[in-house]
Formats: C-alpha cells, sequence, structure tokens
C-alpha cells in the first residue's frame, strides 16, 4: 500500500483506519444535535450503525472505500402500445452484485499477502469525503475526480494494516470550489431542499429521498408529485450540475417490461403472487436485492401509478410500438 491507496486496484479508492467507523458515528451524533438534520434522516444513519461488524470479521485493521463508475439507467415499459423509458438513479441497479464483485477483486489480490476483505457497513458518502476521495457539491451529492457524481460506493473491511500509510488522509467535509460561484442545482431542485449559504440541505425536503433511497415512502403534504420525474431517486440537481459536464451522455438502456408485465405491476404484486418471469427480471436488475422484495414491488406499484396518467396525458416521452 502506498499513499493511502492499494497497488494494483484499478478503480479510485481509499484506505483509512478501522477506528474511523467509530468517528463516524460520533461526528454524525454531533451533527444532529446541532440540528444540521432531521430526526427521521437520523434514523436513517443509526440503523447503518446498528448493522453488527460480521461474524467473519475479527478486529478489522483498515477501512476500503472505493468509486465504481455507474451511469444513470432507464428502464423501458409499455402501455397500450406506447414505450416509454424511466430512469434509475447512479448505485442502485446492481448494487451487490457489484459490491460483491470488487470484494472478491480485493481478496484475489490481497489474499496471497495474507489479508482478507469483507463488505464494511458504514455511512459511505462521508467516508469517502472525509479520507480524501470525494469531494461534497452544494447539493449533497458527492463528486470523484474523472466519474463526476455517475458512480457507486463500494467499502470493505480488512485485517490490512494502515501503519505502512505515510500520512493517512482524514479531512472533514471537503466541498468543491466551484460551487462557491454556482447555484444551477439550487434553482434546479424543485422542493426548496437546497440551501445557498448553508450545508448540508434540508435532507428531509430531498425527493431522493422519498423517491426510492429509503423504500417506498408516502410522499408527505408539502411534496407535489409532478416534481417527481425519475422511477428510484431524483437526478434535477446532477444533471444540470456543470462538473458533470463530461458524463451527460453516461446512461444505460436496461432490459425492460412487456405490456403485460407492466399492468401487473401496476396491480401491485406481492412476493406470493410475483410472475416468475418478473421476479427474475428485478433480481437481474438488483432491485430486490437492494430494497426486498416486498418493498420493490410497492415502490413500482407507487411509481407506476404516478407516471401511467402523466404518459396518457402526453406529459411524458413515448415511442409507438
Amino acid at each position: 500500500m502506498s499513499n493511502n491507496q492499494i497497488i494494483g486496484f484499478d478503480i479510485p479508492h481509499r484506505v483509512v483506519s478501522a477506528r474511523r467507523r467509530d468517528e463516524l458515528r460520533e461526528g454524525i451524533i454531533q451533527e444532529h444535535n446541532r440540528g444540521d438534520f432531521s430526526d427521521l434522516i437520523y434514523r436513517s444513519y443509526t440503523r447503518i450503525f446498528e448493522c453488527p461488524v460480521p461474524a467473519d470479521v475479527i478486529n478489522p485493521s483498515s477501512l476500503i472505500i472505493g468509486a465504481v463508475a455507474h451511469p444513470r439507467s432507464r428502464i423501458p415499459f409499455i402501455w397500450n402500445e406506447r414505450k416509454f423509458y424511466l430512469t434509475i438513479a447512479p448505485s442502485y441497479i446492481r448494487y451487490w452484485e457489484i459490491t460483491e464483485e470488487y470484494e472478491k477483486k480485493l481478496n484475489a489480490l490481497l489474499g496471497p499477502l495474507g489479508y482478507w476483505v469483507r463488505f464494511a457497513r458504514v455511512p459511505q458518502k462521508t467516508l469517502a469525503v472525509w479520507s480524501g476521495l470525494a469531494a461534497y457539491g452544494r447539493n449533497n451529492i458527492t463528486y470523484v475526480p474523472g466519474l463526476g457524481s455517475f458512480y457507486m460506493l463500494v467499502s470493505y473491511y480488512s485485517n490490512m494494516s494502515t501503519a505502512g500509510a505515510e500520512h493517512e488522509i482524514w479531512n472533514g467535509p471537503v466541498f468543491m470550489d466551484r460551487c462557491r460561484q454556482c447555484s444551477a442545482c439550487l434553482k434546479a431542485c424543485p422542493s426548496g431542499a437546497i440551501r445557498q449559504e448553508a450545508f448540508p440541505i434540508h435532507q428531509d425536503r430531498c425527493l431522493t429521498f422519498y423517491s426510492g433511497y429509503s423504500g417506498p415512502q408516502d410522499f408527505p403534504q408539502w411534496l407535489d408529485p409532478a416534481w417527481v420525474d425519475g422511477l428510484v431517486g431524483c437526478l434535477r440537481c446532477q444533471e444540470c450540475c456543470p462538473e458533470n459536464n463530461p458524463f451527460r451522455s453516461f446512461s444505460n438502456d436496461e432490459e425492460g417490461f412487456s405490456a403485460e408485465e407492466t399492468e401487473a405491476l401496476c396491480r401491485g404484486l406481492t412476493p406470493s403472487n410475483i410472475p416468475r418471469v418478473i421476479s427474475e427480471k428485478l433480481d437481474r436488475l438488483g432491485l430486490i436485492g437492494f430494497f426486498g422484495e416486498s418493498e420493490c414491488l410497492e415502490m413500482l406499484a407507487k411509481r407506476l401509478a404516478l407516471f401511467i396518467p402523466r404518459l396518457e396525458a402526453g406529459s411524458i416521452p413515448w415511442h409507438p410500438l
């Protein structure tokens, strides 16, 4: 290892001491006590730390945080002879598949040296920024040089010592300089989540929280459903961001759903009556693994109920079959 990085590991990453996990916990507690975010958001953080360290992780010495290039995804659906696409923000599609892929790569790289690597449940964005891998934008999204915000984070424990890494980077919050002179995301956010002078954002007003991040959520009364423009997550502040100019075309069209499958999803399926073909598609997309089967099906039914009327009204793009 050299300069907090693993020689031969081919994605942007950083390595820090495993004790930093406790420091992240204390930092989040202090932010909550200062009123930087609401009880609703704080509970989502505490769930991370309530998850025990896996039983096969014994006395980890280090934490590894990496960034894998990951595009926005478009999922095609068919309804009344029309094909339309709904967008999923980066980091949801095949999350666990990618996480396991890079865990295997690290174990293949480090195993011959006597080290093991296991998945670590940590507040990944915070770890990425504090370790020097990423920086915050005004929109509370993190950016990695060469990737913009179109990536997913992977995090692991290891018994690899950080003692040989000179001057371990541990910065605290770091912000992109260009945000000081830019307000594109602030103007693009319809819910008022992004603030001109203060950080962090009003996270409990961020549409991503209600459109996928935490699974199915009933919209609060203040949230106008017309603001929601994606199947999972919200991309308004990322798509207008100058930092993402080189990555605007970074998008994948994924496996879609037939007219019959779309209709079944709209009706509302449960794990007990989901057709196998739909279950297998959702599993290949990684959405069942990310949200859980019941939560995934509930979320899809709610989102399609939101978008189908817009499709019929002609307010979202579609293509004839």
